[in-house]
């Protein structure tokens, strides 16, 4: 989640949402409200702001200030960066009336993480009285008050838990005096500062030792073969309380507890992560620098922040397009990151997903255009029809480009505006879907959209081709240098999604680059010829006239 929306200002939002009131008896539907408040702040960047109100349709100034809104947001999660506090003590008693307004809601009234929201966070709140935390800078089990102070300030990325910089600093020094509290046998011992073994710095032969130890210490049992998280143990993880627990797709650092720096990595490899099946590994590799190894390779497998793409471009080509995800053609482009939201507008909503990027990549020649989709699912789903639902992804356009620059409503149109959708699914491969709702979702009848899939190690390769022109009115036609509204969405079928249970998209653009003329490589050497034949000719008369001259 972006950073507190519900406690940062005067805000709509902060006033519509419960967690900024001073009652200390938050209840269920007041805690779904919360997060369904927290889900509308998240998903700025997917224009889902109005996740109750009725289906209507999106203007382009709208869309252009929900753009601009989720920049501000997004820069401002990103630049965020809090300075090493030094310890103050707190007051307990100061902190409790925060920690009524704040933080009851998900961990309980008695710190127990048993709050009204508690049901629908995945993962858990944290339960204060166990004196368990997963983050620490320390050999001992206890976190320091600065490493309190820093979750609390920064958050928790990939959890609901977010970043309470809105507070004053005050009252976060008073939250971590309370919470102490609900262990304070457990925080007498003082804690003592976890001491890394001296920093090696990234290079190739430190990947190449850490990529060994990775699967030396069989931390690919878990986290699978290139780290996205599908491991042949995934599905028996469970934490101290039973509770069924992901292991971190290490792909996708900016999503890492702790944070996403090579020092942070080394201390959770060093300490481990109490609570979790993630043991620490300072005594289990052969060597005190492995840790720096074994931290680069991780490091290497993904960036510290997505990039996220904000216009999308299908390149012209001028051979045949290939529906293998592997072909070169694929390989040699640069894919643009598109996040996705969990779908909390319509129940059953998704505050949970799954999904949370797809890569793009699209191309297109005289005849048609194609789309290669890639994204992490950490298993490759058979269907059944009662727990397990097929994997699926979907494209979705207006059948016809409004002049005004409307659009269909985006969760897959409404009575009034059919959208046109390209979905691919595990079970029925690619086809052509009409929609006004998604209880009325149809299949278009003489679909000619092909495709084909990969999966490897926790990972879809997915093409979907089909032709530029259009069949009917329910299908839109594909033009260069117009841009295209389309959206995104996904389906884990592993995970239970299915129906509304999705991750999506706002309204993006496509737009199909013009073909580069073939002029462009004969008129600079034409030109160049000619200037050439000139500076001759020039040469040649004046030496003409010097010869008649003398």
């Amino acid at each position: 989640m972006r950073a507190g929306v519900c406690a940062s200002g005067p805000s709509a939002a902060e006033r519509a949402c419960p967690c900024s009131t001073t009652s200390p008896a938050p209840f269920v539907a007041a805690a779904r409200s919360h997060l369904r408040c927290h889900a509308r702040s998240t998903s700025a960047g997917t224009g889902l702001a109005g996740a109750g109100r009725a289906p209507r349709r999106h203007s382009r100034r709208a869309s252009t200030g929900a753009a601009l809104g989720a920049a501000v947001a997004l820069l401002a999660s990103i630049v965020v960066d809090v300075a090493p506090a030094l310890a103050q003590a707190g007051d307990a008693a100061a902190g409790q009336a925060v920690y009524q307004r704040k933080c009851m809601g998900c961990h309980g009234e008695k710190g127990d993480g048993k709050g009204p929201a508690a049901e629908l966070l995945d993962p858990k709140p944290r339960d204060f009285t166990s004196g368990i935390y997963k983050i620490r800078t320390t050999s001992t089990r206890m976190p320091s008050d600065q490493d309190l102070f820093r979750v609390l300030t920064e958050g928790m990325p990939g959890t609901s838990m977010p970043p309470w910089a809105v507070l004053p600093e005050r009252d976060r020094w008073n939250l971590i005096a309370y919470i102490k509290s609900f262990a304070s046998e457990k925080f007498k011992e003082a804690p003592k500062k976890l001491e890394l073994p001296k920093e090696v710095g990234a290079s190739a032969e430190s990947i190449k030792r850490g990529r060994e130890m990775f699967e030396a210490i069989e931390c690919n049992k878990c986290h699978g073969a290139d780290g996205r998280a599908d491991g042949p143990s995934r599905p028996e993880l469970k934490d101290e309380w039973g509770q069924p627990i992901k292991p971190a797709n290490l792909t996708k650092r900016w999503t890492f507890r702790g944070g996403p720096s090579r020092a942070a990595i080394a201390t959770r490899l060093a300490a481990g992560v109490l609570g979790t099946p993630m043991p620490a590994f300072l005594d289990s590799v052969e060597k005190p620098d492995d840790i720096w190894h074994l931290a680069n390779y991780i490091a290497s497998l993904g960036p510290a922040a997505p990039a996220y793409g904000t216009l999308l471009t299908a390149t012209a080509v001028g051979e045949a397009i290939p529906d293998d995800p592997q072909a070169e053609l694929w390989k040699k482009m640069v894919g643009q990151n598109i996040p996705l939201m969990g779908q909390v507008i319509a129940d059953p909503r998704n505050f949970n997903p799954s999904i949370d990027l797809v890569t793009v990549r699209a191309a297109y020649n005289d005849r048609e255009i194609a789309f290669h989709l890639t994204w992490d699912d950490p298993t490759e789903s058979k269907p059944d029809g009662k727990q397990t639902f097929a994997d699926a992804i979907a494209l979705q356009f207006p059948p016809t480009l409004e002049p005004g620059g409307e659009r269909p409503y985006v969760l897959m149109g409404d009575a009034a505006e059919a959208v046109y959708q390209l979905r691919w699914d595990s079970g029925k491969g690619v086809s052509e879907v009409t929609a006004n709702g998604p209880t009325r979702v149809r299949a278009l009848a003489g679909s000619e959209a092909t495709g084909k899939a990969a999966y490897a190690n926790g990972q879809y390769q997915v093409v979907i081709k089909r032709g530029l022109g259009a069949q009917d009115a329910s299908r839109p036609t594909f033009r260069p240098a117009v841009f295209t509204p389309i959206a995104f969405q996904a389906w884990d079928g592993g995970a239970g999604e299915t129906g509304t249970r999705l991750s999506l998209t706002s309204w993006y653009y496509l737009r199909l680059e013009e073909p580069q003329s073939k002029a462009r490589f004969v008129i600079p050497p034409v030109v160049a010829l000619l200037a050439l034949g000139a500076m001759l000719v020039i040469v040649w008369a004046a030496n003409r006239r010097g010869l008649s001259v003398s």
